[in-house]
């Protein structure tokens, strides 16, 4: 594909520092696969802009790559991808730590979001266990101490559950306030 070029010398200096910014963020790509990403980009920018007067160029292209994003936050699934596919395909060593490297947040994000879940799964058994084995489900203390959470069948002599009627309204403010962090927590992690 031909390199575009623009009238206004300010639309060229911003299109050649975008376009700077998204090599080095595909550097770690073979060169067919930098050469895709950037023939898309490239594509998007030019339909935007190929009709835009000298006038206008640089509001138009400012809107298409704000459009487009950050190419360090847009590229980085992408790139990441494409490393994976690169390291099952080649099955060199260097291939397979690079994509580890850049899927290993994702991955521990993932991990949370499910540890999460389960937890609020089960606090949710939590408040049915309550109804059933009221006396064996609780915020149990003895001596000042906390005992234990949960249900619990074999508890220390002398402990007492300090909850009571309560235990239910406060699992049911964890589990909203657990979901509305892990909701934000899957937000961070889509946004990268």
């Amino acid at each position: 594909m031909k390199e575009q070029t623009f009238n206004n010398q300010t639309a060229q200096k911003i299109y050649d520092d975008y376009f700077k910014r998204v090599r080095r963020c595909i550097a770690i790509l073979s060169e067919d696969d930098q050469r895709e990403l950037t023939m898309e980009l490239k594509s998007h920018v030019y339909e935007a802009t190929r009709n835009s007067t000298p006038e206008r160029e640089i509001d138009i292209l400012m809107d298409v790559l704000n459009k487009l994003g950050m190419p360090e936050e847009v590229l980085q699934p992408m790139v990441a991808d494409k490393k994976i596919r690169q390291a099952t395909r080649t099955f060199n060593p260097r291939h397979i730590l690079q994509a580890l490297t850049l899927n290993i947040t994702n991955g521990a994000g993932y991990v949370v979001l499910a540890a999460i879940y389960l937890l609020i799964s089960t606090f949710g058994l939590l408040i049915f266990l309550k109804f059933i084995h009221p006396s064996d489900t609780g915020l149990f203390v003895s001596n000042g101490r906390l005992i234990g959470f949960g249900f619990i069948l074999d508890r220390p002599a002398g402990n007492r559950e300090v909850l009571g009627n309560m235990f239910v309204p406060v699992v049911i403010m964890i589990m909203i306030i657990a979901y509305l962090l892990n909701t934000l927590l899957l937000r961070l992690l889509r946004r990268k």
